[in-house]
């Protein structure tokens, strides 16, 4: 299990992405909590997750992008919506947006929205960068169980499935994202953490001061 914990610099860039692109998963720090996240472009990397967590698949698993521009090739943004990601993005926010096409798998094809987030962590960033592909990521615990602060005790790491975990550098809360899902500029808090309900009000009530 230890081999597996490792530090990024170039060298082992590119070997995750190696792991990546074959359909093995990989564990990652975050702003929030420890991630597992597989190629969302790879069918196989993401059942894999499912079956690592077992994590029942009516819960789909959101995706990591490095930058707007990258998202929006994934899903339509309301002008509100686009505002939040500005305002946010990288952080502990994640919008529910509509599709654009079938170009990711995260769990169910049928499904017409999907999760989107830039983390506030720059390992993660040159991995999005590098690979040049989103990521379909989840929490790294088994599903149900309580989230694992220390790296070296996640269970999942056992997995054969499972190529490497990246040893955190910086502060993560372990405190889940914020799931925010708009419609007709009004908000529903699908889930809330590290940013409250109450924020997000407030800023809708500014864009709306500034919108219209």
């Amino acid at each position: 299990m230890k081999s597996k914990i490792i530090n990024l610099n170039s060298n082992n860039i590119k070997i995750i992405t190696r792991s990546l692109l074959i359909g093995k998963t990989i564990v990652i720090p975050t702003d929030t909590v420890y991630g597992i996240a597989a190629d969302a472009k790879s069918f196989q990397g993401v059942e894999n997750i499912f079956k690592i967590k077992k994590r029942p698949k009516r819960f789909p698993l959101i995706l990591f992008t490095h930058s707007i521009a990258e998202a929006k090739k994934l899903a339509i943004f309301s002008p509100f919506e686009e505002y939040l990601a500005s305002k946010y993005w990288p952080g502990p926010l994640t919008l529910i947006l509509k599709k654009k096409g079938k170009k990711f798998y995260n769990g169910d094809k049928r499904l017409s929205k999907v999760g989107i987030r830039i983390p506030k962590n720059k390992d993660v960033i040159k991995i999005l960068e590098y690979i040049q592909k989103p990521l379909a990521t989840t929490s790294a615990n088994i599903h149900g169980e309580i989230n694992i602060k220390s790296l070296s005790q996640l269970g999942i790491i056992k997995s054969k499935d499972v190529a490497y975990a990246i040893e955190k550098k910086g502060k993560m809360s372990f405190k889940e994202s914020t799931l925010v899902e708009t419609k007709n500029n009004q908000i529903s808090i699908i889930r809330e953490g590290s940013l409250s309900k109450k924020l997000i009000n407030e800023e809708l009530k500014n864009f709306n001061k500034k919108h219209y």
